[in-house]
């Protein structure tokens, strides 16, 4: 291949917020979302296998009585969210900087211990309290999102 010998344009999209096809199934906003194998948005779940983790959820979108594809999700890509921990780990400030997992759709840990499939989800910058009142990790998810 040669170099260019004349302006090319990429069409550059800034990678904040993306559109993602959905599978047959409702993601509820503020999820954690990711593709699976067949390249279709769906919640995080550690049950199944060969996700790749994309962002967090903007809209609650129901797909369930659908067909994958029918409708679409738009997704946040980078930045910091507050995610709920999951039962049985108690967040901790020593935890800073360590990488963060998802245990399931809204649900985060510092271990992979016990998850079936092991998906990093970001870096943990703050111990916060979630939306939900419960104990929480505020989430970096920059360069771990697909």
């Amino acid at each position: 291949m040669g170099q260019l010998a004349a302006s090319y344009e990429t069409y550059e999209r800034p990678g904040l917020v993306m559109a993602y096809k959905l599978a047959a199934a409702k993601v509820w906003k503020g999820a954690m979302v990711g593709v699976d194998a067949t390249g279709y948005l769906r919640p995080m779940n550690p049950a199944t296998a060969n996700m790749k983790f994309v962002g967090i959820a903007n809209e609650t979108v129901d797909n369930s009585a659908g067909n994958a594809g029918d409708k679409s999700v738009n997704v946040t890509k980078t930045g910091s969210f507050v995610l709920k921990a999951a039962s049985g780990y108690t967040p901790a400030i020593t935890e800073l900087g360590k990488e963060a997992y998802a245990a399931s759709d809204w649900e985060t840990s510092s271990s992979s211990a016990g998850l079936t499939n092991a998906y990093k989800i970001g870096t943990i910058v703050a111990v916060e309290t979630a939306s939900s009142g419960s104990s929480g990790v505020r989430v970096r998810i920059d360069n771990f999102s697909v």
